[in-house]
């Protein structure tokens, strides 16, 4: 398909244009690469912590690292995770057309799924993101093809995926049973077959199947300002991340996105195929879930709304065509609708089209920070620090993967204890005081302002005495400073401090 030959060229560009790797990527893989090891699904040989939230994905990376090696675990997910992106996107179109959405709406829809900046950088990040949209797409597919036992056991690897992705299977799972097609046994089974086996696995080997790191996210917060859908922010993303095409807050053509979406809900409700209801239905429910669960405001986190919104915009797009197609009017009428249509339509796709390099040009910039930060901290440490050294540290993917030592994670994330300590503890500062005294790690990786202006990175004092910063001192000195290569991008988290314990 010509569009589907679009994305995999406009992916491949971006991807080598980039080299894009994101962050939090690099947790999964570094539990991918313990247990293709044969160490355990651990993220610290030894330490039965569930720190990750997709063991769908980490299982697969793991699986290939067999076959084709750990060390190539990062390549591999560079290679594999995309094809899954561009998958949905077919899926997406087959399952609309499926639906009697016309097929050029389909057709808008999994193009602008394949051109949006969010989808592509999350995609080629390394991150489960387009695993989640595969799975999302097949879901839909199935209840176009009405197997009801199939879209089960696709929303139930969903689950297994990303935890978030319960609320997309709720859906899924509430259309087959107002459906004809519903088969309830067979459907519990196939659930039951995909995610019973894993909770076992998980209360047995790490003693309870709810992610450690979902423990860290609800105590270990951040500021308010910094939540996903803060009211304060909620203008900015609800233009940039659900509309689709990237516009800046206050772009003209955000009123005309709004528009095709709303064509896009008026058509589902109008064609009365109950399974298309969770299209518009999803985002609303996600996005409250999301500002009660205080998310951060990660854009991988909106991913699955925007699948939601970019095919919302696609079948207005195709209800658009439609109207113009059969309208009952002469030619000359006819043209000036067409050359009404085209004046909605061709802004938005141009405005992606536009929005694409200069988010390439920026995640260019951000990666070079990375490999030339965090990775540049994490081979420091690997070359010159003891195999049994302990790592204090907030960024663990980086870090922890290219160092390959202990990790005592101070979100807490991979580190039990930590969220035990904020629970019990006021202050950003009385818990980092806790991590150093009580976890007594060899090495601390801070953000050098912290140290240097007193002022933890979520807020509030890293140092809530004077006391607590000349006992610091006397324990730890300054082994060594990084600075990012482009450190103008984002000054207060391009420059890093490493402390390492003082002899004795």
């Amino acid at each position: 398909m010509v569009i589907g030959a679009v994305g995999c060229a406009v992916w491949l560009w971006f991807a080598l244009s980039t080299r894009i790797a994101l962050e939090d990527a690099f947790i999964t893989f570094r539990y991918a690469r313990n247990l293709a090891e044969g160490n355990g699904f651990v993220y610290n040989v030894g330490e039965r912590v569930l720190g990750t939230t997709t063991p769908l994905q980490t299982l697969l990376l793991a699986v290939l690292g067999v076959v084709f090696g750990p060390a190539r675990i990062p390549g591999i997910a560079a290679v594999v995770m995309p094809m899954f992106g561009i998958a949905s996107g077919l899926l997406a179109y087959k399952a609309l057309v499926r639906f009697d959405v016309p097929r050029a709406g389909a057709a808008a829809g999994m193009l602008m799924l394949y051109l949006h900046p969010v989808i592509v950088r999350t995609s080629l990040g390394g991150m489960e993101t387009p695993l989640a949209l595969l799975l999302m797409a097949l879901g839909l597919y199935f209840l176009s093809k009405r197997r009801s036992v199939w879209a089960t056991a696709a929303v139930a690897l969903l689950a297994l995926c990303r935890v978030d992705g319960l609320i997309w299977g709720a859906l899924v799972l509430g259309a087959t049973m107002l459906s004809r097609y519903r088969r309830p046994l067979k459907q519990a089974v196939a659930f039951g077959g995909v995610v019973i086996p894993w909770l076992i696995f998980a209360t047995v080997y790490f003693q309870s199947p709810i992610p450690n790191s979902m423990l860290a996210k609800g105590v270990v917060r951040p500021g308010r300002e910094d939540l996903l859908m803060q009211p304060l922010h909620f203008s900015r993303l609800s233009r940039f991340y659900l509309s689709g095409t990237g516009f800046e807050a206050d772009h003209p053509l955000f009123a005309v996105w709004l528009v095709l979406m709303g064509l896009g809900v008026y058509a589902v409700v109008r064609a009365r195929r109950r399974e298309l209801l969770a299209l518009p239905i999803f985002p609303v429910v996600y996005a409250v879930l999301m500002y009660v669960g205080r998310a951060p405001k990660y854009e991988w986190y909106v991913a699955p709304m925007l699948f939601c919104c970019l095919l919302l915009g696609g079948v207005g797009i195709g209800q658009v065509v439609c109207w113009v197609a059969g309208a009952r009017v002469n030619w000359g009428w006819r043209a000036a609708l067409a050359v009404c249509a085209a004046a909605v339509v061709v802004p938005v796709g141009s405005e992606l089209v536009r929005e694409l390099p200069r988010r390439a040009r920026h995640s260019r910039l951000f990666q070079e920070n990375e490999v030339g930060l965090r990775r540049a901290v994490g081979l420091w440490l690997r070359e010159n620090t003891p195999e049994e050294a302990s790592i204090a540290m907030e960024a663990i993917g980086y870090q922890g993967y290219f160092s390959e030592r202990g990790v005592i994670d101070m979100y807490g994330l991979v580190t039990p204890e930590v969220v035990e300590y904020k629970a019990s503890t006021g202050s950003n500062g009385e818990l980092f005081k806790r991590i150093w005294t009580e976890l007594d790690p060899d090495y601390i990786v801070l953000r050098s302002f912290e140290v240097d202006e007193n002022r933890h990175f979520n807020g509030g004092k890293l140092f809530e005495a004077e006391a607590d910063r000349e006992l610091f001192f006397r324990q730890y000195r300054e082994a060594k400073r990084f600075t990012a290569p482009h450190a103008e991008l984002a000054p207060l988290v391009t420059h890093l401090t490493l402390y390492e314990r003082r002899p004795g």
